[in-house]
């Protein structure tokens, strides 16, 4: 870790009650630092204030957390902004009441970029299918909060497979997204990607995307439709947009890819 701040104070320890650590009780988002710039910082703090008004946690103030993420990210050439903002400390048990006011925390950090990133998306990632499958949750789908155990054990198992990456199903064996990236793939000559109405993270590359191509067909995706999958790409706002040269164990062509690329360098999301 390069830098890290909590409430706009330079220090890197929290309390040990805090409800982020005990309940996951909280939101994070994850950006790319470009020459000291945050890629799509509007975006990023929108959802940070989004997220806490859908957990009715209480939302730092725009301006403030704005001031804090670029501060953070200003002297740093290149880098990963992670930013969390948990509920605070107080409460018993679940309940938030004693919540003390204002103990809200906001966690700003920075990390080294992943060095191999430029590589791979040159010559593509291998895609296998997850043996795990994470859970239904309406009250939670699309939401980047704190609970990751789900995404811990997919990447246990990553971990011990010869993959690059997993395509990760839910309970109704319907795709969702790879390990911690959404997934587009092309099926009968047109991008498609898995909707997300009850597992998963509806990340802000996939929303750009979706926003400056409106004729992305979202729908519930099987892995039958993957299987006949012509090209396909994973994505999120620290890799950007990141080819499949293989999917269970099936070579996919690149060019589809690269040239669906060079049509968003003008969206400024990597």
């Amino acid at each position: 870790m390069k830098y890290c701040s909590i409430n706009g104070e330079k220090i890197n320890h929290i309390a040990i009650t805090d409800r982020g650590l005990a309940y996951g009780d909280g939101i994070f988002t994850t950006a790319k630092i470009v020459a000291g710039q945050v890629l799509l910082l509007p975006e990023h703090i929108d959802r940070l204030i989004l997220g806490c008004k859908q957990l009715n946690i209480s939302s730092p103030i725009k301006t403030e957390l704005e001031h804090e993420l670029v501060s953070a990210a200003s002297g740093f050439s290149s880098g990963v902004l992670k930013v969390i903002i948990s509920a605070g400390s107080g409460g018993r048990g679940y309940s938030r009441q004693g919540l003390i006011a204002g103990s809200t925390q906001l966690i700003v950090m920075v990390f080294d970029f992943p060095s191999h990133y430029p590589q791979q998306a040159q010559e593509g990632l291998s895609l296998g299918i997850s043996q795990q499958q994470i859970s239904i949750s309406p009250m939670l789908g699309g939401i980047k909060h704190l609970n990751r155990l789900e995404q811990v054990l997919l990447r246990t198992e990553l971990d011990q497979r010869v993959e690059d990456d997993l395509v990760v199903l839910n309970t109704l064996s319907e795709v969702v997204e790879a390990t911690s990236a959404n997934l587009f793939y092309w099926l009968d000559n047109k991008l498609h990607t898995p909707a997300l109405g009850y597992s998963g993270v509806n990340g802000l590359i996939r929303q750009t995307l979706l926003k400056h191509n409106t004729d992305v067909v979202i729908k519930k995706t099987s892995l039958d439709d993957l299987k006949k999958a012509e090209a396909m790409f994973i994505c999120n706002c620290v890799m950007g947009i990141m080819p499949i040269n293989q999917f269970n164990n099936r070579a996919l062509p690149l060019n589809p890819v690269q040239a669906f690329i060079s049509t968003t360098n003008d969206l400024n999301i990597y």
